[in-house]
């Protein structure tokens, strides 16, 4: 039987064959490579740059539970851009003083208004003049950036270091919406919500049913291979199973997109070694079909999209989950595997966000 890795290579590769959405300038892909350092493509690339912003939970006593923040993060890790940028009441926006970075932090302690065109750390009210990219804001409302993956990855870790058994299997068994959102100290409902408490309540179930409640004998019985590994995650927990039907021919598309960015995120933080130890198996993950991809590398001219596709993303269509629109825009990121061997380093670890 064909690997996972295997079968998101060979089931996007004939997507991309049959597609006349989307196209790959090769020359485009060889101009931004050689155009990089390298230098740079190796520190960028490499399991040391995980985590260099210390965003992410890491126990150097616990390889376990550290195994476990990551596989509960990459669980939930989609559906960000929805939740748009909101204006909460100065009182409120207190209690969640933790999400906000530096500056905002002075804002709130100062109470001055200010004038600043960052939604993320904007104080007050805004003008009625929506063009006017200078606003004016007052001291009692504070305008609150939307979820992004620092929130969740951030949260969680804040939530463990208070209380390290809040990940504990048989507590993510029972995870509301609610109770969630308490844990990563989120003001509002998050988008997707309850799938996202389903997820984690499946991460539960699946370790506790199957692994003794430990991630580390599920990472263990993939014998230091990555493609394994993915294996087991999908075979374990459904969510993480990202595959759909093509509408066109009634034939199955595999990405795998979390499962393998789970495996890459633990070759990062354990810096290839211990529980991240896949020697040259990493190299068997795929790119991944990440939402924000395609973004940057139609910016770049590596893709081109034909004329009436291009007009409708142009225009804020919102492609429907499975559609041929959607399935050929993912598989296209797999048909970019040139740019993994011209760097000749894995590209997981770049689909965290």
């Amino acid at each position: 039987m064909a690997s996972s890795c295997a079968l998101v290579r060979d089931s996007t590769r004939r997507v991309v064959a049959s597609s006349h959405r989307v196209k790959i300038i090769q020359r485009k892909v060889e101009q931004v490579v050689g155009d990089m350092d390298q230098g740079t493509i190796a520190q960028v690339l490499g399991p040391k740059a995980f985590d260099g912003d210390g965003t992410h939970f890491c126990d150097p006593h616990d390889d376990d539970l550290t195994a476990l923040y990551i596989l509960c993060v990459d669980s939930i890790n989609f559906c960000f851009w929805p939740d748009h940028d909101v204006v909460l009441p100065l009182k409120q926006a207190k209690k969640h003083y933790h999400q906000f970075d530096v500056t905002a932090r002075y804002l709130l302690n100062s109470g001055l208004p200010v004038e600043d065109t960052n939604p993320k750390i904007l104080v007050g009210t805004p003008l009625d003049d929506e063009s006017d990219e200078t606003k004016k804001w007052s001291k009692d409302t504070l305008a609150v950036q939307g979820l992004e993956y620092e929130h969740i990855a951030g949260g969680l870790k804040r939530a463990l270091q208070k209380d390290r058994t809040c990940l504990d299997p048989t507590r993510l068994k029972e995870m509301t919406g609610e109770k969630l959102r308490a844990l990563i100290g989120w003001p509002r409902e998050l988008p997707l919500e309850k799938e996202r408490a389903r997820l984690l309540r499946e991460i539960g179930t699946g370790l506790t049913r199957h692994w003794d409640g430990k991630v580390s004998n599920l990472v263990t019985a993939s014998t230091k291979s990555a493609s394994n590994l993915v294996d087991l995650v999908t075979q374990t927990f459904p969510g993480f199973r990202d595959q759909t039907t093509d509408p066109r021919d009634g034939s199955q598309v595999f990405f795998f997109k979390r499962a393998q960015i789970f495996v890459g995120d633990l070759w990062g933080r354990f810096n290839g070694e211990g529980l991240g130890d896949f020697g040259d198996s990493i190299h068997e993950l795929t790119m991944f079909a990440d939402y924000r991809v395609p973004v940057v590398l139609r910016e770049l001219g590596i893709l081109k999209y034909a004329d009436e596709f291009a007009a409708l993303v142009d225009a804020g269509y919102q492609i429907a989950p499975g559609s041929a629109d959607e399935i050929d825009l993912r598989a296209y990121v797999f048909g970019l595997s040139q740019i993994q061997t011209l760097f000749d380093a894995p590209l997981c670890l770049h689909g965290r966000h």
